[in-house]
């Protein structure tokens, strides 16, 4: 997550996901961040503004330098980034999570409570004191905003990965939740590779 304060004062904040950015949503992301008029970013980018309703509209794709000035006429920095391909533990990691941050939105209260139970438990089971950091930053993710904690859970970044490894979540998902979401996974893979 970056953030960034505008002209006007106010804090803008965009986050990282785990999913591709069309170039037409980030041409509308720059646009709402700047709060300029589509004509002014436009002129402030040195293209037209027919243009940017194309690429909004996602019938043409700007090439990576128009975004580079876009995303500087709107004050945004714009940041390309390639990461190690998930592993198969990693991926059944990522989806189960998926699966329990659906649960957290359904049901905030009970499932932050379950999980400061388990991170007490891991806490006096971690002797050597091994996982401290993840656990550490599992409590402050569970003291924070409900949106922040999903978006660490469901992203693939490596700090991420690494804490799903050390998950409070045990419990959310009854046997069968998991076990159904690592059939379709099975499935899934299965029928690529066919």
């Amino acid at each position: 997550m970056t953030a960034s304060t505008a002209s006007r004062g106010t804090l803008s904040v965009m986050y990282y996901n785990n999913t591709v950015t069309s170039a037409a949503q980030l041409v509308r992301r720059m646009k709402l961040n700047s709060g300029l008029t589509l004509r002014e970013l436009a002129r402030r980018a040195k293209t037209s503004a027919p243009t940017l309703v194309d690429y909004e509209a996602g019938r043409h794709e700007p090439r990576l330098s128009t975004l580079q000035r876009l995303a500087e006429a709107s004050g945004c920095d714009l940041v390309i980034e390639l990461r190690p391909r998930l592993t198969e533990p990693e991926k059944r990691t990522l989806r189960l999570h998926e699966l329990i941050a659906a649960k957290l939105s359904a049901r905030p209260q009970s499932v932050v409570l379950l999980a400061r139970r388990n991170l007490e438990v891991m806490r006096t089971a971690d002797v050597g004191g091994h996982a401290s950091s993840y656990l550490d930053a599992w409590a402050h993710l569970l003291d924070g905003p409900l949106d922040t904690l999903v978006a660490v859970m469901t992203s693939t970044d490596q700090a991420a990965r690494d804490l799903r490894q050390n998950s409070p979540f045990a419990g959310v998902l009854s046997d069968e939740e998991r076990l159904e979401a690592l059939r379709s996974m099975r499935s899934s893979v299965e029928s690529v590779t066919a």
